[in-house]
């Protein structure tokens, strides 16, 4: 069983010989160890992006790990500090080298926050980008106005006709103009690259993307498997 702290929800991933058999999201950490407890799983594997209270409540099962900057993993990296490299980057970066090895990937996830990561052909993490994602700039615009309102996410034209539309029209375009610019900039290096998207909003942009892309949903639970395995078969 792997379980992913994100900023807003925690994913957990049950395994069976390297399957994902089950995917559940949960708002609290009590239902984790519920869950954790009915399943009774051999090996688990711990990732948060929040404070270290939430491995402290899941340390105490058995054969439980951490995923931190210590852990071994199946890639390399070129980058300044893995200490401050985000787990669910790393696990994106490990669930795109299982899927795609020895290949070029380029990884998108659309959750709290628009991240890419690189994997080049060696399978190394070369390195990313962090920006807001949708709903934080959504939340930015009407806490930083007088008078602009809050908007819930939704498809938007290329040019707004309204206040509510130009808002969409800025945050639904502009971010995937920003994802467009990252995939053609890195295709003069990389013209064999997989394009990879996740993330809870993967699917307001998948439809709009002109390149080629691969949507996997539980890219990041794919990746965390592949870290427990490595480290415990």
């Amino acid at each position: 069983m792997v379980v992913d702290v994100g900023n807003t929800f925690i994913k957990v991933g049950t395994f069976e010989a390297g399957t994902l058999v089950h995917a559940e999201s949960f708002s609290a950490i009590e239902d984790v160890r519920s869950k954790i407890q009915q399943q009774s799983p051999d090996h688990i594997l711990v990732s948060s992006v929040r404070e270290e209270s939430f491995w402290t409540q899941l340390s105490d099962f058995k054969n439980s790990l951490k995923l931190d900057a210590e852990t071994p993993l199946p890639i390399a990296f070129d980058y300044e500090s893995r200490a401050t490299l985000g787990t669910d980057r790393i696990a994106a970066a490990v669930g795109a080298y299982t899927l795609f090895p020895d290949q070029a990937n380029l990884v998108f996830d659309l959750g709290t926050c628009l991240t890419h990561g690189l994997l080049d052909q060696s399978n190394t993490f070369i390195g990313g980008s962090i920006s807001p994602g949708v709903e934080m700039r959504l939340k930015a615009l009407a806490h930083y106005t007088a008078k602009l309102p809050l908007l819930a996410p939704q498809n938007a034209e290329l040019t707004g006709k309204s206040t509510s539309g130009s808002i969409m029209s800025g945050v639904m375009n502009g971010i995937l103009f920003e994802i467009e610019g990252f995939i053609h900039s890195y295709q003069n290096k990389y013209p064999e690259m997989n394009v990879l998207m996740t993330g809870g909003n993967a699917s307001l942009f998948e439809k709009r993307l002109k390149e080629p892309i691969f949507v996997v949903a539980e890219l990041n639970l794919i990746g965390l498997n592949r870290i427990l395995s490595y480290n415990v078969y």
